[in-house]
């Protein structure tokens, strides 16, 4: 019976955790949209493809770059600055 409730216990715990992403994926109609022609749409934490990912992914998670010179990333929520003006 104790193990039961300390089972119990330990994955009501884990249930409470989040990453903090959505779990939704921000694509277009032809599910290769880029999150550059989206970004009204698409909320921090979406699964999105892009072709900046220095502008645009949060480098707290996994990004996968593919054969087409864009990346699947979890989006930051806004596109970051540049460290230099032009």
């Amino acid at each position: 019976m104790k193990k039961a409730l300390l089972l119990l216990a330990v994955l009501s715990s884990l249930t409470a955790c989040s990453d903090g992403t959505s779990g939704k994926a921000c694509l277009g109609k032809n599910n290769d949209s880029l999150v550059e022609g989206m970004q009204d749409q698409c909320k921090a934490g979406d699964a999105v493809a892009t072709k900046h990912p220095a502008y645009f992914c949060d480098f707290n998670y996994a990004i996968a770059y593919n054969d087409y010179n864009s990346a699947m990333c979890i989006y930051n929520g806004e596109q970051k600055a540049e460290r230099t003006a032009d």
